[in-house]
């Protein structure tokens, strides 16, 4: 596949070099590696690949998905593993959720959250939802945010 480069004083010049996403794919692929299933129970569709430079993944399939967004409950026998609250309200972070149990959390704000950083563990035990506050410092703090961090091949 070609992509174009832009060049400042050349104009356009078509490079037949793979881009760093294609290449990761390739290789995730070739190494007989599978896009992890949908973490929800009852559920065996493969997840949203958020981006393949970066190796990211959603922790759950489209369909499932675009139902949580437009209100919609599940297909007939598939359970969301997401929680209606910030599991933090714990302060299993060792810090304590700063939204109060009494406000309503639109569903948007609550994420779903791997405990090891991994995005292929969609295991139940691995996963935890908080709200985008709590998941947010989470990420920082434990460095899930960093892709290099993880041996990933970036540009």
């Amino acid at each position: 596949m070609l992509r174009k480069v832009s060049g400042q004083a050349t104009g356009v010049i078509n490079v037949s070099e793979k881009t760093i996403a294609m290449q990761n794919k390739e290789r995730y692929l070739a190494e007989g590696k599978k896009i992890p299933t949908c973490a929800n129970q009852g559920c065996d569709n493969n997840v949203i690949v958020r981006d393949w430079k970066y190796y990211s993944f959603k922790h759950v399939c489209s369909n499932c998905k675009k139902r949580e967004q437009k209100g919609l409950p599940m297909r007939p026998g598939v359970v969301s593993y997401k929680k209606t609250f910030c599991e933090n309200k714990d302060g299993r972070l060792e810090f304590v959720c700063p939204v109060s149990l009494k406000f309503q959390l639109p569903n948007g704000v609550l994420h779903g959250d791997h405990l090891d950083g991994n995005h292929e563990n969609n295991k139940m035990e691995n996963l935890q939802t908080l709200c985008s506050i709590c998941h947010h410092i989470k990420g920082k703090q434990s460095g899930d945010f960093d892709s290099a961090s993880k041996g990933r091949t970036l540009s």
